[in-house]
């Protein structure tokens, strides 16, 4: 019976998403998650639009806080005290993984945490940005925003639950002790609770802001630039679209001011996410290194103990490691529209529009100079960043297998 109601509430929520076309209706859905986790406690009114700290979600993160410090503690305790029957090193190397663990999660725990008021304020500039275009009878498309979150949402799900029964099988079967199984079943699930809450906030929020930057010089094309004809036989749509292209101040105005409303949500989103980034980009460095350098190892010696926590554990680095260049994409996307954007300014001024030749470049150089992007300290959150760091592991899992080999000879 409980079975039966629970697939009841699943396919009741899926027929809301699907028949509503507002794009806030899954973002909410995921707001209401993070309240329930304790990574979101401050909350708004929907009718006063005023925010306030939501105690119950407060008591929910100071309770993941503590266990998470208990957890990184005792699993320590409990290794040393029960864990001696399971003493080879990859049993050992493996509990050093899962501490590293331990604390990346309670700083994403406490950032999360403070960030709370930010992701309000973030979604403020989007509503703002959203209005303004419905006014302008430019409507931004939430349906498709919405359906492409909640494929990503499911793609995380799914993925997610895989690892973690990947993770729940491998270690009942390599752990021999009950009480260090549960200690490390259970560090692993709020760990990557608080992990996934994490990736999910950053992508939803640097998705819309990539969508609207993308909106916004679709905007501009359509409204100041002549048609693009992709037929020879509509060419004679580019004299007639020439007509009633906008050529006035006022209207370039609010474009400037839309793609200002646009950067101060980049912005927030940098203050918000500033820890989290860096924390992903230092963690996303070792952890596939020695993860593959562990798989590599088991196969090499024929040591099968554990190896299927180890495959486990290599392919959630990788999967980790994809979310991270997913989160590069959406940085990459917003400076990419922005550089478009630039460029029908000048093709705006090259169309005979001369007397908006100042004004525009004047513009032109301000978005250039704001250098609309995601960094991590003072590195820009790019593929070149990418690169470095699929090098850089690349670097230290061959020094890794030689230091093995010559080793083992």
């Amino acid at each position: 019976m409980a079975k039966l109601d629970l697939m009841v509430t699943v396919i009741g929520v899926w027929k809301y998403i699907i028949r509503h076309e507002n794009m806030y209706d899954v973002i909410n859905l995921h707001l209401i998650a993070l309240k329930i986790c304790g990574e979101l406690f401050v909350c708004r009114n929907r009718s006063t639009g005023q925010l306030y700290v939501s105690w119950k979600s407060f008591a929910s993160f100071v309770a993941q806080l503590i266990c998470l410090i208990m957890l990184v503690v005792g699993g320590y305790f409990a290794q040393r005290s029960y864990g001696k029957e399971d003493a080879t090193y990859l049993h050992r190397g493996t509990s050093i993984l899962i501490r590293f663990s331990g604390v990346f999660a309670v700083v994403i725990a406490i950032s999360n945490a403070i960030v709370g008021r930010r992701i309000w304020a973030i979604l403020d500039c989007f509503d703002r940005f959203d209005k303004r275009m419905q006014i302008l009878n430019a409507p931004v498309d939430h349906r498709t925003q919405k359906l492409v979150i909640v494929a990503w949402t499911l793609m995380f799900v799914v993925g997610v639950s895989s690892f973690m029964l990947g993770f729940v099988f491998a270690i009942s079967t390599n752990y021999s002790n009950m009480l260090l199984r549960i200690v490390t079943i259970t560090q692993i699930i709020i760990f990557v609770m608080v992990i996934v809450s994490m990736l999910c906030q950053i992508v939803i929020v640097m998705y819309l802001g990539s969508y609207r930057f993308y909106h916004l010089r679709r905007f501009y094309e359509v409204n100041f630039l002549p048609w693009k004809p992709g037929s020879i036989l509509l060419n004679e749509l580019t004299s007639v679209n020439q007509f009633r292209r906008l050529a006035d101040s006022t209207s370039f105005n609010t474009v400037m001011e839309l793609y200002g409303t646009l950067r101060e949500a980049v912005r927030l989103m940098h203050r918000a996410y500033s820890v989290q980034l860096l924390s992903m980009t230092v963690s996303n460095i070792p952890s596939p290194t020695l993860a593959l350098f562990g798989m590599y190892r088991s196969f090499m010696t024929s040591n099968y103990d554990m190896q299927n926590l180890i495959i486990t554990m290599a392919a959630s680095s990788m999967m980790y490691l994809m979310a991270y260049f997913l989160l590069i994409f959406l940085s990459t996307s917003i400076k990419y529209e922005t550089q478009r954007l630039i460029e029908c300014f000048h093709h705006f001024t090259n169309l005979n529009n001369v007397e908006f030749e100042s004004m525009i470049k004047v513009s032109a150089d301000e978005v250039n100079r704001d250098n609309v992007a995601l960094h991590v300290g003072p590195v820009e959150l790019n593929w070149k960043l990418a690169f470095s760091m699929i090098g850089t592991i690349i670097s230290y899992l061959v020094i890794l297998i030689q230091f093995d080999r010559s080793s083992a000879g």
